[in-house]
């Protein structure tokens, strides 16, 4: 993965970045699989509301060659989504998601998620998330709660964002 980063003001940053794998698949030593990515990340935090408001929005485009016995499979797939930081350690958002399946590219699965998270401190973070899945092979559609705790220990570097 390779990345640049640029600056656009004191208060907004931008990130793009690319990846490459290649390897070999499930199907043997004769069946090569390589992905692709490329990512954008905008970051927007204003001095003055720095601790209050801030804007993290990110997509990623990914696309995968796949061979197997008898066709080269080609699936793209990606996402978007966006954070808001709406007050003091709480953060609202969402995001989009849709994918080809890579052994067969004519399925396509697509999801959308509304996210809640609260910051108790730097080292902690508590998040909720509701997520609706549409599967393409047969139109299932899932509905998931996700809860998660993160928490880290040791020290970290200073970072602007």
């Amino acid at each position: 993965h390779l990345r640049a980063y640029a600056d656009f003001t004191e208060a907004a940053n931008i990130e793009i970045g690319g990846s490459y794998a290649r390897g070999h698949n499930e199907l043997g030593s004769d069946f090569v699989t390589q992905l692709y990515g490329t990512d954008v990340t905008l970051r927007w935090r204003p001095l003055s509301r720095a601790i209050y408001r801030s804007l993290t929005a990110r997509t990623e485009l990914f696309w995968s060659r796949r061979e197997e016995p008898t066709v080269l499979q080609r699936a793209f797939g990606g996402y978007a989504s966006v954070d808001y930081g709406f007050r003091r350690r709480w953060f609202a958002g969402g995001r989009y998601d849709w994918s080809e399946r890579a052994n067969d590219a004519s399925i396509q699965d697509r999801g959308a998620s509304a996210v809640l998270t609260f910051w108790p401190s730097e080292f902690s973070q508590v998040r909720s998330q509701y997520r609706r899945t549409r599967y393409g092979d047969d139109g299932r559609v899932a509905h998931e709660l996700l809860f998660q705790v993160l928490f880290t220990i040791g020290a970290h570097g200073a970072h602007p964002f």
